[in-house]
């Protein structure tokens, strides 16, 4: 119960500080700290529904980064999806097609041991992945 606890307001500093952060770096700057430090799982044992739950809430009525919801979710998804060494893959694609003189839309969103969450509803080109297997699944 403590543990889950910590991960609550682990999970509501990452998402707080996340619009920041995209403010300030690239997305493979981004990504890269989203997977840091790779061998810590200080949640490992804390199922993955859980952890879904506890980030969909805490992202529930978004104030910031409404157009970019998915990109918010995801990382912060996929970053507790690591430190808990679930098997995921987070994915930030471009929608299409789009028409002339429309805008590009884009979207992001995970796959854990081999579900997708929050997959889009259209076509996309899949331009930036990031993998993670725990050491003992490879």
């Amino acid at each position: 119960m403590r543990s889950e606890k910590i991960l609550r307001i682990h999970v509501w500093m990452v998402a707080a500080m996340f619009p920041l952060l995209v403010e300030l770096m690239s997305m493979r700057t981004l990504m890269r700290l989203m997977e840091w430090p790779r061998r810590w799982h200080p949640y490992a044992g804390v199922q993955r529904e859980r952890i879904v739950e506890i980030v969909s809430r805490r992202l529930r009525k978004p104030w910031l980064m409404r157009r970019r919801r998915c990109l918010r979710f995801g990382f912060t998804l996929f970053h507790f999806l690591r430190l808990a060494a679930v098997p995921s893959v987070l994915k930030v694609a471009v929608l299409g097609p789009v028409p002339v003189g429309r805008r590009t839309h884009a979207h992001c969103w995970v796959t854990a041991d081999g579900v997708e969450l929050d997959p889009p509803l259209q076509p996309a080109a899949v331009l930036l992945t990031c993998n993670f297997q725990p050491e003992s699944e490879r």
